[in-house]
């Protein structure tokens, strides 16, 4: 007959219940029997798959019922043989000839068959035995020890309690769990195949990892967690963590990788870089969350929309200071320095957008006053990488002491979507021959005193913004400020943000309700850096974009140029 017939034999009734019955008059308990039954209705269904004629099912059907009963029962003789002072429930063993239905003495099944089940059998057996290994890298590394220095090493149990200065029982227990949890799981596992049509993929981490962008506040040289999470685990393992605690096998079998790397990252994860700041943080029971805001695309663009609401508002205030603050924006420069206002107001605009977000954070500060903010020298958040955030604007601030003929030499430059970054945090100006050479111009370069090599490095600088040809004469392009210019454009900013204190009110109510429903219990402190590196991200942007169509600010003809970019002297 044709397998597809035998399969409708497979599942009648009837014969179903006398596999049944001879699977429990086998085994000394209910689920032992219920195991037994499922295991040969499996082998038998594969072995229909794999043979397209039957010449007798019954016959076909028991003989590979038979075997299957014939391998529990050494199965179950080993694991007695092995474990019989671990387990108090013992089973009893039945010898496969005892064990065969008197019905079945006089049966004889097909050589070919009979081969290309023996076939099937050892693959199965096998795929059991990968799926056995799978399952130990799973285990944590206590129990997982105790099973390769068992099973592979196959050590002694007294040899390996000394080894791990355990005592007996200890190894013992540890061994009986772990076979305990290994089975458990491979039947987990296999019903999981079967299911692979119900997964949802957009959560499938191992299919589609994700990858984070890292915002930071402060001085990364104090220790920042970011630079030990630049790999696709490191970062797939701590967005899985943003939110819940997990254990690490939990994060183990979601990212389908084995324990000993889980175990190693998780380690590296909570000591960061400096061994107290670190992107996770363990609760003290065998379960790790996360130590930095993490937020998923959907948060962030509804977290953004809150600020962008004010932006129009925001906006017009930015517009009017800066007509009526045009004279004195005017006499801010450097002595003997033309000024650039139009520079000016890309340092203002920012500076206006830095003074309101604190606004907002005075405001949220009343909001959650029984929630003591946390303060570090550097704090980074993270958000799940997508092309909205390139919208970002942030700010990186360097200094040199005693250089130039200068006692202190303060730098920053805005970076975003129509400025490029002309150098990060921690960039050291007196290894830089650009600045420099910028610092040597601030009261006029002559062009005959460069050699060839400083020509070179002047054209350079023109090309990145820093420098312009005055005549013969080299001269900051950036703006260059002293002490007193740079608290004067504070103070307009200052003043500026002063007559917007109802907008700041009203978008810090809103925001707070947002972050209450958002934020995870456990970094609720964290909201000062939720305010200032993920909900106002966009608002950089929409207000300088506002700036540039109403004409309040200059669109950069290159994105190095000398926009955003500040130079403070002190003599």
């Amino acid at each position: 007959m044709k397998s597809d017939e035998a399969i409708k034999l497979l599942a009648d009734p009837r014969f179903l219940d006398k596999l049944y019955a001879y699977a429990y008059r086998h085994c000394s308990t209910f689920h032992e029997a219920q195991d037994l039954c499922s295991d040969m209705i499996l082998a038998i269904l594969k072995a229909l798959r794999r043979n397209t004629e039957i010449q007798h099912f019954p016959a076909f059907a028991w003989t590979v019922a038979h075997r299957v009963y014939a391998d529990h029962c050494e199965r179950r003789k080993r694991e007695n043989d092995r474990f019989v002072s671990m387990e108090n429930a013992g089973s009893q063993e039945y010898p496969a000839g005892e064990a065969f239905p008197e019905q079945m003495r006089s049966m004889t099944g097909n050589p070919i068959d009979t081969m290309l089940e023996e076939r099937f059998e050892r693959e199965d057996r096998e795929k059991q035995l990968r799926e056995v290994f799978r399952e130990m890298s799973f285990l944590s590394r206590s129990y997982r020890s105790v099973m390769i220095m068992y099973y592979l090493e196959e050590r002694k149990i007294a040899d390996i309690a000394a080894s791990l200065g355990l005592n007996i029982n200890t190894v013992k227990q540890r061994l009986f769990l772990a076979r305990k949890t290994i089975k458990k799981a491979t039947a987990e596992h296999n019903k999981e195949v079967h299911k692979m049509e119900q997964h949802n993929p957009n959560i499938n981490r191992t299919l589609q990892p994700i990858s984070l962008c890292f915002i930071g506040t402060g001085n990364p040289q104090e220790g920042d967690p970011r630079d030990k999470a630049e790999r696709i685990l490191s970062q797939n393992l701590i967005y899985m963590c943003r939110s819940t605690a997990k254990s690490a096998e939990e994060l183990a079998r979601e990212l389908n990788v084995p324990m000993p790397y889980i175990e190693q990252e998780l380690e590296i994860q909570c000591r960061g870089v400096n061994g107290s700041y670190g992107m996770l943080r363990s609760t003290g029971a065998g379960k790790y969350i996360s130590n930095v805001l993490i937020v998923d695309k959907k948060e962030y663009l509804a977290a953004n929309e809150i600020y962008r609401k004010q932006a129009p508002a925001f906006r017009r205030h930015l517009t009017e200071t800066a007509e009526t603050e045009k004279e004195k924006i005017r006499t801010l420069h450097w002595p003997g320095l033309s000024a650039d206002s139009r520079l000016i107001l890309w340092l203002l605009t920012a500076r206006a957008i830095w003074a309101f977000q604190r606004k907002v954070e005075d405001e949220l500060g009343k909001i959650f006053s029984h929630t003591e903010p946390a303060k570090r020298p550097y704090t980074t958040v993270a958000i799940e990488a997508f092309e909205e955030v390139s919208y970002f604007y942030g700010c990186d601030g360097i200094g040199a002491w005693h250089t130039g003929g200068y006692s202190k030499i303060s730098l920053s430059n805005l970076y975003g979507n129509r400025l490029q970054k002309h150098f990060t945090c921690g960039h050291n100006v007196s290894q830089d021959p650009m600045l420099l050479l910028t610092i040597r111009s601030v009261n006029g370069l002559p062009l005959s005193e460069l050699n060839e090599e400083e020509q070179e490095i002047a054209a350079k600088a023109i090309q990145c913004g820093y420098l312009q040809k005055d005549g013969e004469f080299l001269k900051p392009a950036i703006v260059v400020l002293d002490n007193d210019s740079d608290q004067a454009l504070w103070s307009i900013a200052d003043g500026l943000v002063e007559r917007t204190g109802e907008l700041a009110r009203n978008l810090a109510a809103e925001l707070a309700e947002f972050m209450k429903k958002h934020i995870p219990p456990h970094l609720m402190s964290e909201y000062v850096y939720y305010n200032n590196c993920i909900a106002c991200n966009r608002f950089f942007h929409d207000v300088v974009e506002e700036c540039i169509d109403q004409g309040t600010l200059n669109a950069p003809a290159n994105p190095l140029g000398p926009e955003g970019v500040l130079m403070i002297l002190e003599k």
